[in-house]
């Protein structure tokens, strides 16, 4: 049994896992923006309460995983690049400062890995070897299972497209991002900047929207707004372009589309499919495209896997008020609060 935890830009989903079974569930407020001393009490709070809803203590539970929207060097437990959010994880050693306050052993994997490695365990994917996952969400994130094992590189950046640049030609990058990156054209984060700058703003229907998402682009475009369907068109272009790349680069048997802009799905999917059946090379047969099936689930359930199928190396750090005692024969883990737990000889 593993404790998972997807942290998003404004909600961290947490998960007890056992078995591929998701047997508690809930989510949070995310900490984006503030340093680690100001939220992991807050968080170890959380935890145990989650816990209780299975009838467990934090700290009877086997280990953590963490899923996070960075580039994550998963041997070293640290991220690589933080892109300015949760930058707490970039020093060597987060997972031990951590384990010190929370009591039990600590991963960290890129957010749309694990979702991807969810979809492949247990989701829309099962079965495959060649495999690959855009996650739309506030930003876009993607993963690739290649041969059959999860793709991450040198420094965890391999299979990572966000950034991926789909035109050089008359765009410019947002937040240091190169020119031409796909996030800067058609993230959720950055289209309301976009939208406003578009000619035509004013006089759009989408300029009465307090918050502009891709629901709203969508929900205008059926309405016949004019500017509502330019900005639909060029994400669906985009998204086409993202999963082509992805085809050419990877051979995949499979595109998996996941993310909460996915509840837009029945308009999402058939405009990407049609622009990969007219651009993509398929030498190996057709490339079939779903959405995936486990929605918010499927980081939790992959970082069952992630745990299981981890480096092993040296035990990992261990709590400094957890104490092992003895009594008539008998060994007892005693933890912070005081609660003791037989030890198997």
């Amino acid at each position: 049994m593993i404790i998972m935890a997807d942290f998003g830009g404004t909600r961290i989903k947490l998960g007890v896992v056992e078995n591929g079974i998701v047997r508690a569930h809930k989510a949070i407020d995310s900490y984006s923006g503030l340093p680690f001393s100001k939220w992991i009490h807050l968080l170890k709070d959380d935890l145990r309460g989650l816990c209780s809803m299975v009838g467990v203590r934090l700290f009877e539970v086997e280990a953590m995983v963490w899923a996070l929207p960075l580039l994550i060097d998963l041997e070293h437990r640290h991220a690589t690049c933080s892109f300015g959010k949760f930058e707490d994880t970039m020093q060597s050693n987060f997972c031990e400062e951590v384990e010190k306050v929370i009591g039990i052993s600590l991963l960290l994997e890129n957010d749309a890995r694990a979702a991807l490695i969810g979809e492949w365990q247990a989701g829309s994917a099962r079965g495959r070897d060649n495999v690959v996952m855009v996650t739309l969400g506030t930003g876009i994130g993607t993963g690739v299972i290649f041969d059959g094992k999860p793709m991450r590189g040198r420094s965890g950046m391999a299979g990572n497209l966000g950034g991926l640049s789909i035109t050089h030609m008359g765009s410019e990058g947002f937040n240091g991002r190169p020119p031409g990156c796909i996030e800067s054209h058609v993230a959720t984060w950055a289209l309301p900047k976009r939208a406003r700058r578009m000619e035509g703003f004013k006089n759009s229907s989408l300029s009465s929207e307090p918050d502009i998402d891709y629901l709203a682009v969508f929900t205008h475009a059926k309405q016949g707004d004019a500017l509502a369907c330019i900005l639909r068109d060029n994400a669906f272009q985009a998204w086409g372009a993202l999963a082509l790349n992805m085809i050419q680069a990877y051979d995949p048997e499979c595109v998996i589309f996941g993310g909460g802009v996915m509840a837009s799905e029945n308009e999402i999917l058939p405009a990407i499919k049609d622009f990969v059946s007219d651009h993509a090379v398929q030498s190996g047969g057709p490339v079939e495209l779903v959405a995936a099936e486990l929605g918010d689930h499927a980081a939790l359930i992959g970082g069952e896997w992630i745990w299981k199928t981890r480096v092993k190396r040296a035990p990992l750090h261990k709590h400094p008020k957890i104490k092992i005692i003895e009594s008539q024969g008998n060994k007892f883990l005693i933890n912070e609060e005081g609660d003791a737990k037989p030890i198997n000889s």
